[in-house]
């Protein structure tokens, strides 16, 4: 489990990745950007449910 910090310096960087990737490809529909999402999405619920346990 990744704590506070880690889990935003990782949100940061996969949102950072997430609109690099949906700019070169011109394409939100695209499935790199499509997975990319999914991966954020995890992501900012693991850091909620870590908000919500501390």
């Amino acid at each position: 489990m990744y704590n506070i910090q880690q889990l935003k310096n990782r949100i940061n960087k996969t949102k950072s990745e997430l609109t690099n990737l949906a700019t070169e490809t011109n394409n939100i529909n695209n499935e790199e950007v499509v997975n990319k999402s999914q991966e954020l999405d995890e992501l900012i619920v693991s850091f909620m449910k870590n908000e919500l346990l501390t």
